[in-house]
């Protein structure tokens, strides 16, 4: 039995058994008959519709979940303006051609990391840590409900020494509370440090730089842990308490909580989803819409409206079913494998074109944004799922069975609006 997949907008995916998937292409073809020679005529527009009906069983989950910690990304090669790298940025707003060892300090002394673990999270306390850069080792740590972690920069001569500090600082024996008590800081978190997603052109910029991505990863394996982080300036320092022309900071994201779900538990998260879930506005992408015609860029390629209204984060809107996986066995991409495992796709926009021979996305792809995994959303990116609707969904329970039966209506769509 086939498990299909229900996507989710901010990415989760819900797998249910499917005792059957009927696909149903309408195509808008009008015709009419032609009065006395006796034939018929055709107007073909490309006008069509897809139709998924998918029949199934929800069950008790014989084992529970794994879960996935949450992560943070501090990347010193990724501007927060509209410059190739970090070290571009800091450069124009202190007038330098490339700033030095000392700029670094002198621009970093005073600023503030501040985010919270997914156990402080968990304890319920607001209890948090600072992390504030100290270019002249006078800084002392604090232990609290705002537990202060110094990062010394004193010998940071360029962003890659201070990623490492920021790595040492964290996998130190620091202490900070969680749930009104001291704990050790590396307990709490795993830190390691990578290249930038800018750190040719850092290089370029600034000879010898180092890796400079940092990257903060929960230990505990929970949803909790997604949590904002807040870049400051410590007033006492900085006379402001603004952080301006910093470098990239990312929140806490990708947390899951493990679990293990009775059919019933199943039942009401699928209700949940779609009952009162929100599209925030819609989601429109000009790539879908100009097909293989004009090869658009990356910025133009999708127009998330709910993170332009800041409503992205909305618990109804996180949960809006945006595709649908169907899996399949290929056999024409797996060389001499013999099977792989793909998923359907549906070519839209002129010029696109789909064969069996051209469908190499592995089953259920992940794509890398800011250092942390994420799965695509359909109507943004094709060849990853079937981007659609859900527009019924029926489960149902009878005397005697063990299992709900369901069936779902999806509809295959590549543009969105809705409130």
């Amino acid at each position: 039995m086939p498990m299909i997949q229900l996507i989710r907008k901010d990415g989760q995916v819900i797998e249910l058994k499917a005792s059957q998937i009927s696909f149903a292409v309408t195509r808008g073809v009008a015709t009419w008959p032609i009065p006395i020679v006796a034939t018929r005529a055709a107007l073909d527009l490309n006008s069509n519709m897809l139709a998924i009906t998918i029949d199934g069983i929800i069950t008790d989950d014989e084992f529970a979940s794994a879960g996935s910690a949450a992560s943070c990304v501090i990347d010193m090669t990724r501007a927060t303006g509209n410059y190739t790298s970090w070290l571009s940025q800091l450069s124009n707003t202190l007038s330098l051609t490339s700033p030095s060892g000392q700029d670094l300090r002198d621009e970093l002394h005073g600023k503030e990391i501040v985010f919270s673990t997914a156990g402080q999270v968990d304890a319920g306390n607001g209890e948090s840590i600072i992390l504030r850069f100290d270019k002249a080792g006078t800084i002392n740590p604090v232990v609290g409900n705002e537990s202060l972690i110094p990062v010394n920069i004193q010998a940071a001569n360029n962003v890659g020494a201070v990623a490492t500090s920021i790595q040492t600082a964290l996998t130190g024996a620091s202490n900070v509370f969680v749930n009104g008590g001291a704990v050790a800081i590396n307990t709490l978190v795993d830190v390691s440090i990578s290249a930038g997603a800018n750190q040719l052109l850092s290089n370029n910029f600034s000879a010898g730089v180092g890796n400079a991505k940092v990257t903060i990863t929960n230990k505990v394996k929970s949803e909790k842990g997604n949590r904002p982080v807040v870049k400051r300036a410590d007033v006492t320092i900085s006379n402001t308490s603004v952080w301006t022309d910093s470098f990239f900071v990312s929140a806490f994201t990708g947390g899951v909580s493990g679990s293990r779900k009775s059919k019933g538990d199943k039942v009401q998260d699928l209700l949940n989803m779609t009952m009162n879930a929100s599209a925030g506005g819609g989601m429109i992408s000009p790539q879908a819409l100009t097909g293989d015609l004009v090869e658009l860029p990356d910025s133009l390629s999708s127009f998330d409206v709910s993170k332009l209204l800041n409503i992205d984060e909305s618990a109804s809107v996180k949960k809006y079913i945006v595709g649908l996986r169907v899996p399949y066995e290929s056999m024409i991409t797996a060389g001499a494998s013999g099977e792989v495992l793909r998923q359907f796709i549906i070519p839209s926009g002129p010029g696109t074109d789909y064969p069996s021979e051209d469908n190499t996305e592995p089953f259920d792809p992940v794509t890398v944004e800011g250092g942390v995994l994420n799965r695509p959303n359909p109507f943004f990116q094709q060849k990853v799922a079937i981007p659609g609707v859900i527009q019924t969904f029926t489960p149902a329970y009878a005397a005697g069975d063990s299992v709900y039966t369901f069936n779902i209506g999806f509809a295959a769509v590549e543009q969105l609006i809705g409130i």
